[in-house]
C-alpha cells in the first residue's frame, strides 16, 4: 500500500517543485523588469518604456497619456533612491504567467507605494502590463 501511494504522490511533488521553481524565477525576472523600468524613469525615456509593455498595455492607455504620467512622477519625485518589495501575486493562465510586485520606493522627493504587472509568456520574455503608483508627495505637490 505505501509503495502504491508512493508512486503516485512522488510525480506530483515533483511537478509542484518544478511549478515552485519556475514561479521564484518569474519573480526575481519581474524585479530585473522593475529595476529597467526605473532605470528609464530616471533618465526620462518614457517612450522605452512604452515601446517594451506588452501590447495590452499599449491597448488598454494612450501613449501621451502614459508619458504625461511618468514624466509627472520623474518631476515630482525625482530619481529613485531606494525601492523594496513588500508584496508579490502570480497567476498563471493560459495567456501567461502575470506576476505583480508591489514596491514601495523612496525617490529625491518623496515616496510612493508602485505595482508593476508583468506578463511573462512561453518564451520567457516579461512584459509591463499594468503600472500604478499611489504618492502623497506626488499628489500634494
Amino acid at each position: 500500500m505505501m509503495n502504491r501511494l508512493t508512486r503516485y504522490l512522488v510525480p506530483f511533488a515533483a511537478v509542484a517543485m518544478l511549478a515552485g521553481c519556475g514561479m521564484k524565477e518569474s519573480f526575481a525576472d519581474a524585479g530585473l523588469e522593475v529595476a529597467k523600468f526605473h532605470r528609464a524613469l530616471d533618465a526620462g525615456r518614457s517612450q522605452e518604456i512604452w515601446n517594451n509593455a506588452d501590447p495590452q498595455f499599449r491597448s488598454a492607455s494612450q501613449q501621451a497619456q502614459f508619458a504625461k504620467l511618468i514624466d509627472a512622477v520623474h518631476r515630482k519625485l525625482g530619481k529613485v533612491r531606494t525601492s523594496k518589495q513588500v508584496g508579490w501575486n502570480a497567476n498563471a493562465t493560459t495567456d501567461g504567467t502575470f506576476v505583480t510586485l508591489t514596491m514601495q520606493t523612496a525617490f529625491e522627493h518623496g515616496t510612493g507605494v508602485e505595482q508593476f504587472v508583468y506578463r511573462k509568456r512561453d518564451a520567457g520574455h516579461m512584459a509591463l502590463v499594468g503600472y500604478n503608483i499611489q504618492s502623497q508627495d506626488m499628489m500634494l505637490d
